[in-house]
């Protein structure tokens, strides 16, 4: 039980593909809690999406990170608008529409290899094609 949880302290904290620094918004992110529930959030920049976040447990075993997801936010609704130039990255956002819990259906757990590194004093992960880094270890922020 001592080393599931001192894994579980290793990664509670939010992690953000691709860049250790925080903008207006984050990137695409995990959030690790220490309860061993996680949040993915999908890039904030993006104005389109109708799936905005993924919720469920997690379990850290070395290298090898196991996700069961149980919820997902998305939008319903909305309607296809002109963005705005000065602060959206696309000519055509989604605006308004509604934001709804769904249960999964599938809860196969998705097993991931981590491949641990510290870069600049920054400690992050590469995940497949992707990189993360740890920006805080409050995952409440």
């Amino acid at each position: 039980m001592a080393s599931a949880q001192s894994n579980n302290s290793k990664i509670t904290g939010i992690w953000q593909v691709d860049n250790p620094t925080i903008g207006d918004a984050y990137l695409n992110n995990y959030r690790f809690f220490p309860d061993g529930t996680f949040k993915y959030e999908f890039n904030n920049y993006d104005d389109r999406g109708r799936i905005i976040a993924a919720k469920g447990s997690f379990k850290l075993k070395d290298s090898v990170l196991t996700l069961i997801i149980k919820t997902r936010t998305e939008i319903i609704g909305g309607d296809l608008v002109e963005g705005n130039p000065g602060f959206q990255q696309e000519e055509l956002v989604l605006e308004g529409g509604k934001e709804i819990e769904v249960k999964q259906k599938i809860t196969t757990p998705i097993v991931l290899i981590l491949h641990w590194f510290t870069r600049k004093k920054v400690l992050g992960f590469k995940l497949g094609n992707n990189t993360y880094y740890k920006i805080s270890s409050n995952p409440k922020e």
